[in-house]
């Protein structure tokens, strides 16, 4: 069975268009709602087939994600400024996806093997895509690299479950286990060798975990419901991610060693994802309208969740943002096709 880059938690519950603050649980209006269609540039980065997506951005503003093929497949591809798509192959089989790349130009994420297999990859200038193995079972995936060359993702051990693992040159896979349930899944790491994803606790309840060496795996909790899962952590420490609240909505949160989880909101439906963090604290990611449009976002502290331009269809998705505030993700076009987007500020 091929694992799948897990993006979104079940989502449940009525429309809420407000969020409680953390001090009094009691409602606050949320932000005014700006347009901003004059502050970035949006644009499609092609792809090898009808649709694709972006999912991450270094510092230099190279991308990479994954396109359709005319073929019926998916391959990983690298974008870079001047230079459009390059396809990095697959490992044997017609699929491939990139999750990950860092500022050494590294890149990471999953692809087919000719037996149906799936595996973890790590791809670079000189070796191409080179299979980084299992942690004893059939498949695995990479989910993110920092600059130290370590990866971070999931591999099925002997048993079939699935186990956040982190790569390190020279070392190997290390299962990095779980909070007490049976499976977890790591989704980022940081230069600090800081760890965040998601793990099955003995409640059988999915949680945000942060891992470090010193501490091993901690549960980040939820907004007061029963799930959460963290997708990404900033050079600082700051998590991202979605959490079930009391109400049952899944909602964008911010989690700090001082503050603690605090959710983000929403653009007026009853769900929203932070999927990004960068070194600013800006943070990228999808949500519900009011309409029922999912739409991407980019949350900043003085003016909350604001929803970005796409490429002129009604749905979009923020995976990645740089330092310089540039953005890489999904947006939806006119022809209702998803593109691998860029959003670049003015």
């Amino acid at each position: 069975m091929r694992l799948m880059f897990l993006r979104t938690l079940t989502l449940i519950g009525a429309v809420a268009c407000e969020e409680p603050t953390a001090e009094t649980g009691k409602p606050t209006a949320g932000p005014t709602l700006v347009d901003l269609s004059a502050a970035y540039r949006v644009r499609s980065l092609g792809g090898f087939g009808a649709t694709g997506g972006a999912r991450s951005i270094n510092e230099a503003g190279d991308v990479v994600g994954s396109s359709s093929t005319p073929s019926g497949g998916e391959l990983a591809f690298l974008w870079r400024a001047g230079q459009g798509l390059r396809d990095l192959g697959t490992l044997g089989g017609d699929f491939s996806q990139t999750h990950g790349i860092n500022d050494r130009g590294e890149i990471v994420g999953q692809s087919d093997l000719a037996s149906g297999a799936t595996r973890a990859f790590r791809w670079t200038e000189d070796k191409g895509m080179v299979g980084l193995g299992t942690l004893g079972g059939r498949n695995s995936q990479a989910s993110a690299i920092n600059n130290r060359r370590e990866i971070v993702g999931s591999s099925e051990i002997a048993s079939g479950r699935q186990r956040a693992f982190l790569w390190a040159p020279g070392k190997g896979m290390r299962n990095l286990r779980t909070l007490g349930g049976p499976s977890s899944q790591a989704m980022d790491i940081n230069d600090a060798t800081q760890v965040v994803g998601f793990s099955e606790t003995a409640d059988g309840n999915d949680h945000a975990f942060l891992w470090t060496a010193e501490g091993g795996m901690e549960d980040l909790g939820t907004l007061g419901g029963g799930r959460s899962l963290a997708f990404a952590i900033s050079p600082t420490g700051e998590v991202v991610g979605t959490s079930e609240t009391e109400e049952g909505n899944s909602v964008a949160f911010r989690w700090t060693r001082a503050e603690g989880m605090r959710s983000l909101g929403t653009l007026g439906g009853e769900s929203s994802t932070g999927f990004a963090v960068n070194s600013r604290g800006e943070i990228v990611g999808s949500s519900l309208t009011a309409g029922f449009d999912l739409m991407p976002f980019i949350w900043t502290e003085g003016h909350g969740m604001q929803p970005l331009p796409t490429l002129g269809g009604a749905f979009g998705r923020g995976e990645d943002i740089n330092a310089l505030g540039t953005i890489a993700g999904i947006s939806r076009n006119a022809k209702n096709r998803n593109h691998a987007t860029l959003w670049k500020p003015e």
